[in-house]
């Protein structure tokens, strides 16, 4: 009889998780919905210290240049109806006239390619369309609920250790695919993502997961993308370029804090034929008398299940590993960086980071370190980064082969002065093999591979006097070193190597949520 009662007892709390705020019928479910709301709005000047350093190589013709973007959101989602419930998101942006600099001083027939690309349309693939506003269905989804789990299946915003919304321009990545989240066990949170097809920042279309600027060069020619060039999609012997679509993603992630102040994580993302990657963290936090300490590490394994075959960044031999993006066209240009310094044609790697984080009232100080094993570069196609929340600034990527960072950041909050001030300041050194090529182009550096300085300063300000309106400066001092050449490469002349790709940038950010 005992065994019965609780079987009661759990079904009618089952019952009631579902049925809390739920509608009566359908009507009710929409007329019950939430609506959030977001105007936005975006400027960025780049300043590169050397602007016709970009022609002298027939390289990407990136020069000085500013863009500003307006636009926002609307994403709705249904009350439950017996726990089901309904989400959709529209998304738009478009340049504000003249403060977009639409010319962008570059030669005739080339677009522009700086981080300002981000604010309009992009693509197909590597293209971009610097100025032109464009809008997007970027979520659509529907969403069962019960108990403590969540389940989620169609266009929506994926959060992982591997795929992020990445939502610091105008409009985020999204991801179609499914999700479900469960924190059924106590301190316990379970989470098994599954994604078959990605939309970028700036695309209207999704793709399959090979289908993204932060891919290797070599995988979007081997897969069908949108960045592979069309006339290379022929049969060569038993190769071909874009005869197939990637493989979809699943992940699997588990973080608990059972032990007071301890949370740990660990995470599994399987790329079939490509790529699986392990990670684990752990993050601790102390008191000392006033001063609030945490301690963090992130270790990370990736192993080669392909990725190398179709990389081959030692001998350089597949067909597909000679393509770079470049400004004439998409992948498959045949000129470019083919071999890359590894040491074999795999692309066995590790990375692990150390971090330390002081709050003292309103101010906190991290320290943090990362280095990524010499067996090549950590493969991060979906804009979440390795080495985020330890040695990553703006627009850096940190995680090649043989790569060392350091990073030191200082945060306050002036609220006692100034209602919803805050600020940060930090310095990042990434000492970078120069032997080592990356696997894809990267942001201001493309594939030179020598050591970056950079200095960031940013400045928020949450409007007490307008609820939801939030003000941002960011600006940051990049000085990244020439790589002259690359011992054994074809690259010599490639985008970014013997090229000053040092340069400067300031973001004006404007948001207000309703």
């Amino acid at each position: 009889m005992k065994l019965v009662n609780l079987s009661i007892a759990a079904a009618a709390a089952c019952l009631l998780a579902v049925s809390a705020q739920a509608a009566d019928d359908l009507a009710s479910a929409f007329k019950e919905g939430k609506l959030d709301g977001r105007v936005r709005m975006h400027y960025i000047n780049t300043n590169w210290d050397a602007n016709d350093d970009w022609h002298k190589n027939g390289s990407k013709p990136d020069q000085d240049s500013h863009g500003a973007a307006i636009g926002g959101s609307l994403v709705y989602k249904t009350a439950p109806l017996y726990g089901l419930s309904a989400g959709a998101g529209l998304y738009t942006t478009h340049s504000m006239g003249i403060l977009t600099n639409t010319d962008n001083g570059s030669t005739t027939g080339n677009a522009k390619n700086t981080t300002g690309s981000d604010l309009f349309a992009r693509g197909p693939g590597a293209t971009t369309d610097y100025g032109a506003g464009y809008s997007v269905l970027g979520q659509a989804y529907l969403q069962y609920d019960i108990a403590k789990t969540s389940v989620k299946g169609g266009r929506f915003i994926m959060s992982n250790p591997f795929i992020s919304p990445n939502d610091t321009k105008m409009i985020p990545v999204t991801i179609q695919g499914a999700s479900a989240v469960s924190t059924d066990i106590a301190d316990t949170t379970i989470q098994l993502d599954y994604a078959n097809k990605i939309k970028e920042r700036g695309m209207t279309y999704f793709g399959n997961m090979a289908d993204t600027g932060d891919t290797p060069d070599a995988i979007k020619n081997y897969y069908r993308t949108h960045y592979t060039v069309s006339a290379a999609v022929t049969t060569n012997d038993q190769n071909s370029y874009g005869q197939k679509l990637a493989p979809s993603v699943t992940i699997l992630g588990v973080k608990n804090k059972s032990i007071k102040d301890l949370e740990v994580q660990a995470w599994y993302m399987k790329w079939p034929d490509i790529i699986d990657q392990a990670m684990a963290e752990a993050n601790y936090k102390v008191k000392a008398g006033d001063v609030g300490l945490s301690f963090g590490a992130r270790y990370m394994q990736q192993m080669d299940h392909g990725a190398g075959a179709i990389i081959t960044p030692m001998d350089g031999s597949s067909i597909y590993a000679t393509g770079a993006v470049t400004a004439t066209g998409p992948t498959g240009a045949t000129s470019k960086v083919q071999l890359k310094g590894d040491n074999d044609n795999s692309v066995n790697t590790y990375m692990y980071a150390l971090r330390a984080i002081a709050n003292y009232k309103a101010a906190k100080f991290l320290v943090a370190y990362s280095h990524t094993g010499s067996g090549g570069d950590l493969i991060a196609p979906w804009r979440a980064f390795p080495t985020d929340g330890y040695t990553r600034s703006m627009t850096a990527t940190d995680w090649n082969a043989n790569t060392k960072s350091y990073k030191a950041q200082a945060d306050y909050d002036f609220n006692d002065m100034v209602s919803g001030l805050s600020a940060l300041v930090s310095y990042s050194y990434y000492n970078r093999d120069p032997s080592k090529v990356g696997y894809q182009g990267q942001t201001d550096r493309y594939y030179g591979n020598g050591d970056t300085r950079q200095w960031n300063c940013d400045v928020k300000y949450a409007v007490a006097s307008v609820k939801g309106l939030e003000l941002k400066l960011r600006t940051m001092i990049q000085k990244n070193d020439v790589v002259q050449d690359i011992t054994g490469n074809t690259g010599a002349s490639s985008e970014g190597i013997t090229t000053n790709t040092s340069n400067k940038e300031m973001r004006v950010e404007v948001n207000y949520l309703f």
